[in-house]
């Protein structure tokens, strides 16, 4: 018997712990992004095939620093969804706590992220180059299949923060396994609630302050999905 909640369920579970917690976390969000963008402008510009490499890789840094932060943002999303308090200093728990737990797992995760972008991205940038039409449709199959490889291992991937906060002691290596043994059967599941947020981001795109309510309803909403899976995984 299914006993796992529905999109639905899960999503008014989500807007009850987000009950008086907005300003935190709309604050979280901004600030956040702004150190994300002041990274992002030590990434190099350049049409050289030297400053390109060394762009791809500053950016591929900035990445991983900044998957730290994730593991702050899901402590900050347990603690309202469990009903405790939480403060903006929360965010900067994964550099204080199990940083090279944080950053083993940031790293996996950006390191499966650029080699999919390459597959797709090198062939372009050669067409970019040369006019060489044969790279412009190299191209096309090879994004399409780091579509097809990108979506299921995000997903199986995407339990990983929530997991390292309930099981500090467990190693990197046991963090991501159990991430992807507890999404088995659950991929569809999270895809579909990923699927039902792009009408609001899409709004919330166009006037950009809307996606300071969506993202922080879509993350909470994540964290119920969470607690959803470790119920069952639990009895």
């Amino acid at each position: 018997m299914n006993m796992y909640a529905s999109s639905a369920q899960l999503k008014d579970k989500a807007k009850g712990y987000l009950t008086g917690h907005y300003g935190l976390l709309i604050g979280i969000l901004i600030i956040t992004e702004l150190i994300s963008s002041v990274l992002d402008r030590f990434i190099p510009l350049s049409a050289s095939t030297a400053g390109y490499i060394l762009s791809v890789a500053i950016a591929f840094l900035v990445s991983v620093f900044m998957g730290v932060f994730n593991v702050g943002t899901a402590l900050v999303y347990l603690k309202f969804a469990t009903g405790n308090t939480a403060s903006l200093s929360d965010i900067f728990y994964g550099f204080f706590n199990h940083l090279e737990k944080a950053l083993k797992i940031s790293l996996v995760m950006n390191v499966l992220s650029l080699i999919l972008t390459l597959s797709y991205s090198v062939p372009y940038r050669i067409y970019l180059m040369s006019g060489d039409k044969r790279f412009l449709f190299m191209m096309l199959p090879c994004l399409a299949a780091a579509l097809l490889l990108y979506v299921p291992l995000s997903l199986c991937l995407s339990q990983c923060y929530f997991l390292m906060l309930d099981f500090p002691d467990k190693p990197a290596e046991a963090i991501l396994q159990a991430s992807f043994r507890i999404m088995k059967g659950h991929k569809g599941r999270l895809f579909y609630i990923e699927l039902s947020f792009l009408p609001l981001l899409l709004l919330g795109a166009v006037s950009l302050i809307g996606l300071l309510w969506v993202i922080p309803y879509m993350q909470m909403t994540y964290a119920a999905f969470y607690f959803d899976i470790m119920k069952q995984e639990q009895r």
